[in-house]
């Protein structure tokens, strides 16, 4: 018995800090506002082949893989647990709540704080809403050049 609660309460320990993609409003609420080639944050390595096919190319990064598809101009991180972790990309067919490459960084950081994100100002142009973040690109501080969105769980 005692066996049986001390495994118990490791799995306890080793889950509490894990959030489900299906429990968490903010990475829901960014799946159903994301456009990255039909990937969302959470899903699995299998999901992400369906979606779009075998990588181009793939290398190990310190907790998990890193995926390329140059045509789409797309990186996905991949967590050692096998899900989605960040996607990142400048196609301009791409984009988060409506927004698009192009856009003004300005307004589009607007967009973000009206969806609930918040302006890490230390960080240039960097949006959090709880475990998801959201990186606006830019080389000029005037206009969206990429997207880069992750999942801190």
């Amino acid at each position: 018995m005692k066996r049986l609660f001390a495994i118990f309460a490791l799995l306890l320990l080793v889950t509490a800090g894990c959030t489900l993609p299906e429990s968490n409003e903010a990475l829901l609420d960014f799946n159903e506002n994301a456009e990255f080639g039909g990937l969302k944050l959470g899903m699995t390595t299998d999901a992400m082949q369906e979606e779009l096919g075998e990588p181009d190319a793939e290398s190990p990064i310190t907790e998990g893989t890193e995926y390329a598809y140059h045509a789409s101009d797309l990186s996905v991180v991949v967590s050692d647990e096998d899900v989605i972790r960040r996607l990142s990309s400048k196609n301009a067919e791409f984009g988060v709540f409506g927004l698009k490459v192009g856009d003004d960084i300005a307004a589009a950081g607007k967009v973000l704080e009206d969806n609930g994100y918040t302006r890490d100002a230390a960080s240039g142009y960097r949006y959090n809403n709880n475990e998801v973040q959201i990186i606006l690109l830019t080389v000029d501080d005037a206009t969206v050049v990429g997207f880069t969105a992750e999942w801190l769980d």
